[in-house]
């Protein structure tokens, strides 16, 4: 079998596309964490009127850390999982 027949392109663009979605599923937590953590230490700068960078800078690292420290063994697993399929797939690929 060709690798260039429409089967195989199918199977690598559906890899192609698990994978944007995957990386979108695992970086929303610490993407929502970060966002939720600017808009608390902007109202708080906003209510008492501190204009210091490290006031907004503290919270948002914080709350990366502690995402990853929450989510951190999901996504690890979950990356897990994936590289696991995409290696059996290069090896499906690859025998035809």
């Amino acid at each position: 079998m060709n690798p260039s027949t429409p089967d195989t392109v199918g199977a690598l663009v559906e890899l192609g596309r698990q994978a944007l979605i995957l990386s979108l599923w695992l970086a929303a937590p610490v993407l929502v964490a970060s966002l939720a953590a600017s808009i608390v230490s902007g109202f708080a700068a906003w209510v008492t009127q501190v204009q210091d960078p490290a006031v907004g800078l503290a919270p948002r690292v914080a709350a990366v850390a502690a995402a990853l420290a929450l989510f951190g063994p999901h996504i690890a697993h979950e990356l897990s999982v994936f590289g696991t399929r995409l290696l059996e797939a290069i090896g499906t690929v690859g025998a035809t």
